[in-house]
């Protein structure tokens, strides 16, 4: 298995990679594609390039292709190659979140190059990616900027991104201030493009700190008090705090509550990341990390659809809750979606068979999440008797 690219190796390392390549194919011609895709890791991750390496990947890219074609699989070898793609389409989703992210980066910093760089990159593994495909339509228009040259567009978001991090948390240091002024030297930025840049970014920022109290506290955390200081803590004036009040309310008429949920987790992180994911879309949650806290809620009010973890630290309590659930007659027809970190076929049949709507691994694919839920709350016939109306609130939070 002699690899012609091999030539920057040492010895030692490349009989470690022919040992490697040597079981990887004895895996493969097994049938055992996980435990060859995790030894073809190791040779790419010591030479990326290795030709031999790839060519096992293709080849077992081609066997499933030709095994998911037949009919009558045996068991154990429809699960290698559902958790075999499974692993490819995880792996695939975390290279372009990196490379986007990159690009972002890349973009913030003013490096259109790079930034379209690694866009592209991502749209190479997947040539639908909206995402990507937004970004370099963005850095199309900022390119060709009329009366803007492309190197004085990178100066300005070279600078915006300096700004934006000495601004982050709101008022900059003093040492931050300096920063500031020395890179506006450096980059050759006027006092009035300065101004009119900080202005801008520092509205961005406050807006989006009033967005993350909607998303975290919901609107009984809008008190005038709050608004007030945080408007103070990035120096946003009156009439700009108007204008964004004026954009604030006009999202919260378009986006009215569209559901109530309620969300069942014990892992803290996990449930705080779904319920801000759903608040950011414009449902109102109720948050339970416990069995009881969640059977304590359904007795105050009726959501529209409950979502629970499946198997928690005690073991699989979301079935428990299910069937609870489908005994009483106020919630049996409540749609219900699990959420898992692993789902076997087997498990997935026990669910289908007792009537849980879906079921979402984790990492969850918050558009597929969304849209789902969409869909169900626009099927429910009896929309949730416990949503009121959030503009009056809201309006009244803004108030001065």
């Amino acid at each position: 298995m002699e690899n012609t690219k091999t030539a920057a190796l040492d010895s030692r390392q490349k009989i470690q990679i022919e040992d490697w390549l040597r079981q990887a194919d004895k895996h493969i011609r097994g049938g055992r594609y996980l435990a060859a895709d995790e030894i073809l890791q190791k040779v790419l991750t010591i030479h990326p390039s290795d030709t031999v390496a790839q060519s096992y990947q293709d080849r077992i890219q081609f066997l499933i292709k030709q095994l998911s074609q037949r009919v009558g699989l045996e068991n154990d070898l429809y699960e290698e190659i559902r958790k075999y793609r499974e692993l490819v389409l995880k792996r695939s989703a975390n290279q372009i979140t990196l490379l986007l992210g990159s690009a972002q980066k890349m973009l913030d910093g003013g490096n259109f190059k790079k930034a379209s760089e690694q866009a592209n990159k991502a749209l190479a593994i997947d040539s639908e990616n909206i995402y990507a495909k937004a970004l370099l339509q963005r850095l199309t228009e900022l390119q060709n900027k009329p009366g803007c040259t492309i190197a004085d567009t990178e100066r300005e978001f070279k600078f915006c991104f300096i700004i934006k991090e000495s601004w982050q948390n709101g008022k900059p240091s003093d040492e931050q201030i300096e920063k500031l002024k020395k890179v506006q030297q450096e980059l050759n930025i006027s006092e009035g493009k300065r101004l009119e840049l900080e202005r801008d970014i520092k509205n961005g920022l406050y807006k989006e700190a009033l967005q993350a109290i909607w998303q975290t506290g919901g609107l009984s955390a809008f008190t005038a008090e709050t608004i007030d200081n945080l408007r103070k803590e990035f120096e946003v004036s009156r009439i700009d705090h108007s204008f964004i009040e004026s954009s604030l309310l006009k999202e919260v008429r378009k986006n009215k509550i569209k559901g109530n949920i309620l969300v069942v987790d014990d892992d803290d992180n996990m449930l705080l990341e779904i319920s801000s994911k759903l608040r950011s879309n414009f449902f109102a949650v109720i948050a339970a990390g416990t069995l009881d806290e969640a059977l304590a809620s359904l007795k105050i009010v009726t959501p529209d659809i409950i979502i629970s973890e499946l198997n928690f630290q005690t073991g699989p309590v979301g079935f428990d809750l299910f069937e609870f659930i489908r005994t009483k007659r106020s919630a049996k027809y409540i749609p219900f979606i699990f959420t898992t970190t692993a789902l076997d076929r087997t498990t997935f049949l026990i669910g289908k068979r007792l009537g849980v709507e879906e079921f979402f691994q984790k990492p969850i694919d918050y558009d597929l999440f969304i849209a789902t839920l969409n869909g169900k709350i626009r099927q429910s016939s009896n929309p949730s008797p416990n949503i009121r109306s959030s503009e009056g609130i809201l309006a009244q939070s803004f108030y001065r």
